[in-house]
């Protein structure tokens, strides 16, 4: 069966239905996702048993807990549906973001999150079927690309990119720009405040997170050493280890916790044609 992606697929119920339903339950996929990454940090910034973590090992908490299995799969097929929603997002462009310089360089983000939702949700299928799942993402693939010809060129180039991630993260919480994406006008006043209070926090938690590891790219592509790259879990660890690094990691778990609460208003409120996060 032909999947219906035509530039109306989330405007038009009758023929996309599913598709949006699945997009939607993305968001609280990996809304859940990040308030497990924040959780777990901030329990390691209070000394409390916990670790800074990354999406991986959220995920393999998920499995820890009663009916683990049916959580990944539910988690797992979340994921999948968000990963579908933004590869639709970059092929389809349903937003018309452009296909000048700013709109491709959006949708080569939107394609790269999409396959890195896909990524976190083969391991989440993984460890449900009890074959691992686990391992360092980040460094794998860094040491994948750097094996070819100017490998360490591409992942420089992969740092700076992940960079302007970064940048775009923090300047989207500071002008609110992720509301030209949400259906504002359906919120309640106090669902308005806590809706764009959860989102600038959160923005800005990934932006310093994002930042931390792009860096991590390129001083990796500079020493052609893939074990200096980061992943999620590593730039937290990386923020506990700076000065002021306990306050500053409760700052930053708080904030990604608020970013998975922002997640679960998306479900709701996300327009779908165009990402608001």
């Amino acid at each position: 069966m032909e999947i219906p992606v035509g530039k109306n697929m989330f405007t038009e119920p009758e023929n996309s239905g599913w598709v949006r339903t699945l997009a939607r339950f993305g968001f609280a996929a990996k809304g859940l996702v990040y308030v497990l990454i924040g959780a777990l940090s901030l329990q390691a910034a209070f000394g409390a048993g916990g670790r800074t973590a990354g999406g991986h090992e959220a995920v393999g908490v998920l499995g820890e807990q009663p009916f683990g299995q049916a959580l990944l799969i539910v988690v797992g097929i979340g994921l999948v549906g968000y990963a579908l929603w933004r590869e639709v997002l970059a092929l389809k462009d349903p937003g018309h973001v452009g296909r000048d310089a700013k709109g491709k360089a959006e949708r080569v983000g939107w394609a790269v999150s999409g396959a890195i939702s896909a990524g976190l949700a083969i391991t989440a299928f993984q460890l449900a079927l009890g074959r691992g799942g686990g391992g360092d993402g980040s460094r794998t693939w860094v040491g994948k690309v750097m094996e070819q010809p100017f490998g360490g060129v591409l992942v420089g180039i992969a740092g700076l990119v992940v960079i302007a991630v970064a940048v775009q993260q923090l300047r989207k919480a500071m002008k609110s720009r992720f509301a030209r994406d949400l259906s504002t006008q359906g919120m309640s006043p106090p669902e308005r405040t806590w809706v764009f209070r959860m989102a600038r926090v959160g923005l800005v938690s990934r932006g310093v997170v994002f930042g931390i590891i792009g860096a991590a790219l390129i001083k990796a592509a500079i020493a052609h050493d893939p074990g200096q790259s980061k992943g999620v879990g590593e730039a937290l660890s990386t923020v506990a280890a700076s000065p002021f690094g306990p306050m500053l990691l409760v700052l930053v778990a708080a904030g990604l916790c608020a970013y998975g609460v922002y997640m679960f208003f998306c479900t709701k409120y996300s327009k779908l044609a165009h990402p608001a996060a």
